[in-house]
């Protein structure tokens, strides 16, 4: 998820139409926008209507700039469900002149005959900067001198050069040129050795910043021009400095081109031990050195999401958002400009984190999805979802403590709401997890749908009954470019069901994506007759896109089947499986997995479970693989013993004989008649006195075609392909399914 075009800052007059632009690689739900005035305060946003196209991928915004219009900032937003991403923001400047800061000043200058006079104006604020021009008073006129760089350069002055003289100030967008009101009285006069000065104070050839340093911003691609304007009589010989190093340059001025970040410096120019300097910095647009990495929590756990350095000249200000909203930093929530604390991460923190850097020349942004592992609620928190339970009266006196009420309430703790990641164009992984409290649950079913069209509610079951101790379950046959729905069933001991909430909307896009490095499948251990521990290393070290968890999958090596897969997050280096076969040799392999490209496979590692202690062939739980007995080193008995053992034996089957002969004969002896029972069957066995309601399949919806009425029928668990909505109609339903942002 990214920009493909962002709003570009632009400067316009009054009476001008400017119009935004936004476009993403990813279609999202929707597309809007936002602006808010040119100051510091990141919250002052609102929300203003553009014009989206219909596939979702691009918008414009359009903007009248009228008398009343003022500078101001501009975004776009993509939503893709319940996380946004917002762009960098684009400035809307209005091109005019502002005198406000400009003040009727007149000032005297008295320069020595024969030098050079170098005079400045005070810049107006001016959008973009203005351009400046001298003028001078003549017998009641005004004369236009010709000054290209916006500075008055008098060479060999004279008295003939003593005046008034004046600046005008001109904006090349809007066509507006206004007279500064400030007013420089020039005397060019015979002065004795008095030595030297400066005609002009720091103000006027700077900017004096907070330590009275001289100060002069070069734009990116600019020129450097420093004039020195010191005189004296006799004239001085100017010398031009970069720190201690001398650099060439004339009398009245040095002119560096292009000035590049290298440049900088301090710069000086000096005479007879008169000096002046100026601090000379090269503006950068905002960078960041590093950058952000997706990362998953669990529910409660502390998050930590780190952008990197940002560069810039001027230093620019950090601000950290979370889906298109200003974090406010306090009490559990800190920041620096690299990184982004939250000591306890909750569902709502889930989404897009951003990093704003953003300087007088723009902002750079870097993004970070943050997935919040929720933890799983028991219904018993929920009075409105609390199960209807049904279950046979014992005919014994009920005792109502706490441990025959827990016996009998049937707790359905559904499966965690799903994580989706892109395996192809057409399949992805599903992996979901469960907290294994309440009723155990007999299988899982996955179900999904396409909501690129709003309109479509119907879901598709998967048919696989998926073991409880699975919790990855891949799905092919979809369509690219289509957004998709997930969600986990569960069908529990009583063979009643539960639905897991809805994952967010994932859309599936065409290939193209940089996939995680392989992981490397070290080892693989046998650790019972039915567990394996394997091991795996994995770094990201010469690729840059960071794994998010592991798929591992595994399969009995004399089977020909689909491979079995279970997931690991994102820091785990090993994982035990469990529920495997006793004595049965296992092929696995490993995938890393990002949200939306998997690795290559790891090489394929061989393992075989221990025998069952007993087991033919071997004594005890063994070492994996091992078909020796173990040896004894008891000694066996003398023969005496040996046959006086067989002489009692004897001597107990004789008496064992004729004990089943006194049995048999009165068996033959007839019984006496009893009454039957009214209710009794054959065999003993108990016909219901009501007819019970079963469905074949116990995701099927009371009172469809599926129920059979019946006494006994064995459940053959054959899975629906669709059901209408977003919940499972079943009459044990639990209310309706809590949705999570």
């Amino acid at each position: 998820m990214e920009f493909t075009k962002y709003p570009e800052s632009v400067t316009a007059p009054v009476g001008d139409e400017v119009t935004f632009e936004c476009a993403v690689r990813v279609p999202g739900e929707r597309l809007t926008w936002r602006y808010r005035p040119d100051n510091d305060r990141w919250t002052d946003w609102n929300n203003v209507d553009g014009n989206s196209d219909k596939d979702s991928v691009s918008t414009r915004l359009v903007v009248q700039i009228k008398e009343n219009t003022s500078s101001a900032l501009y975004q776009c937003i993509v939503w893709y469900g319940a996380i946004s991403l917002v762009s960098i923001p684009a400035r809307l400047s209005i091109a005019k002149v502002d005198l406000s800061k400009n003040t009727q000043e007149k000032r005297v200058i008295t320069a020595p005959l024969y030098n050079t006079v170098v005079l400045h104006c005070k810049e107006p604020l001016s959008e973009p900067p203005a351009r400046l021009s001298w003028w001078k008073e003549t017998k009641g006129s005004r004369k236009s001198i010709e000054t290209p760089y916006g500075v008055l350069v008098i060479n060999n002055a004279t008295t003939e050069d003593s005046g008034t003289y004046g600046c005008m100030a001109t904006n090349d967008i809007s066509d507006q040129t206004v007279e500064l009101p400030e007013r420089t009285y020039l005397k060019v006069q015979h002065e004795g050795h008095g030595g030297y000065r400066f005609l002009e104070s720091k103000e006027y050839v700077g900017i004096v910043d907070q330590e009275d340093v001289l100060t002069v911003p070069v734009a990116p691609d600019g020129s450097l021009r420093l004039w020195c304007g010191l005189v004296g009589t006799p004239p001085p010989r100017i010398e031009w400095s970069k720190g201690n190093d001398i650099i060439s340059g004339n009398s009245k001025s040095l002119i560096v081109e292009p000035f590049t970040a290298e440049h900088e410096g301090i710069y000086s120019c000096s005479a007879n031990g008169i000096r002046r300097s100026w601090k000379v910095i090269a503006l950068q647009p905002p960078h960041w050195e590093g950058s952000a990495i997706s990362t998953n929590v669990s529910e409660g756990s502390s998050a930590r999401i780190n952008c990197g350095i940002p560069h810039g000249q001027p230093v620019p200000t950090v601000q950290w958002f979370l889906n298109a909203e200003l974090i406010i930093t306090g009490k559990g929530v800190k920041a620096t400009d690299s990184e982004l604390v939250i000591e306890r991460a909750e569902k709502r923190h889930a989404g897009i984190v951003q990093c704003f850097a953003c300087n007088a020349l723009g902002c750079a942004y870097d993004a970070a999805l943050l997935t919040v592992v929720p933890v799983q609620i028991s219904d018993q928190d929920y009075s409105m979802q609390t199960p209807k339970t049904m279950y046979i009266p014992s005919q014994q006196p009920k005792r109502h403590n706490r441990k025959n009420s827990r016996k009998h309430k049937a707790v359905l703790i559904p499966p965690s709401r799903p994580n989706v990641t892109r395996l192809s164009d057409e399949s992805v992984m599903v992996s979901w997890s469960h907290d294994n409290h309440g009723l155990p649950i007999q299988f899982y079913k996955v179900q999904y749908r396409e909501v690129t069209n709003s309109s479509n509610f119907q879901w598709h079951t998967e048919n696989n009954e998926i073991s409880p101790y699975i919790n990855s379950f891949e799905i092919d046959g979809l369509t690219p470019d289509k957004y998709y729905k997930f969600r986990i069933a569960a069908v529990y001991s009583n063979q009643d069901n539960k639905l897991g909430r809805s994952s967010s909307k994932f859309y599936l896009q065409r290939g193209g994506f940089q996939s995680p490095k392989a992981p490397v499948l070290e080892k693989a251990v046998a650790l019972s007759p039915h567990s394996i521990q394997i091991n795996w290393t994995w770094s990201a070290q010469g690729q840059g896109v960071q794994a998010e968890g592991f798929y591992v999958y595994y399969r009995a090596v004399s089977s020909a089947g689909a491979y079995e897969k279970v997931s690991a997050r994102g820091a785990a280096r090993s994982l035990t499986l469990q529920h495997l076969a006793p004595d049965t040799a296992y092929e696995l392999k490993l995938q890393a997995y990002a949200a939306q490209a998997a690795s290559d496979f790891s090489a394929i590692l061989m393992a075989k479970t221990q025998r069952l202690a007993g087991a033919a062939g071997g004594t005890g739980t063994g070492a994996a693989g091992s078909t020796e007995a173990a040896p004894t080193d008891e000694p066996r008995g003398p023969p005496a013993l040996v046959t006086a053992g067989g002489a009692v034996g004897a001597t107990a089957l004789v008496l064992l004989l004729a004990v089943t002969l006194l049995l048999c004969r009165r068996a033959r002896r007839p019984a006496p008649k009893e009454k039957s029972s009214p209710e009794g069957g054959a065999n003993g066995y108990l016909p219901a006195k009501v007819p019970i309601t079963i469905t074949a399949n116990p995701m099927h919806g009371e009172g469809g075609d599926g129920g059979v009425e019946m006494s006994f029928l064995h459940n053959n668990n054959c899975g629906n392909t669709t059901s209408s909505d977003d919940t499972l109609p079943h009459p044990r339903k639990n209310g309706p399914a809590r949705q999570y942002v």
